[in-house]
């Protein structure tokens, strides 16, 4: 075997694993991403819960629905 023919196939192998390396860090950056996603989603979900909640106990809220329930 000629040394080009070594150099050759020693960069197709090193082409091909990298190659491989790649996609597999670029699959693993989609599963993270779609983690993250899912997580911001349900922050989201919670801070809307927690809004609602924080304004449903705010005193002019409590307040008014005590007057329309003695008004009764």
């Amino acid at each position: 075997m000629d040394q080009i023919e070594i150099a050759i196939m020693l960069l197709t192998v090193l082409v091909t694993i990298l190659s491989l390396v790649l996609i597999v860090l670029l699959a693993l950056v989609v599963i993270v991403l779609n983690k993250v996603n899912k997580m911001i989603e349900d922050a989201r979900q919670i801070t809307d819960n927690l809004s609602s909640a924080t304004a449903w106990l705010s005193p002019t809220t409590v307040f008014s629905a005590a007057m329309r329930a003695f008004r009764k």
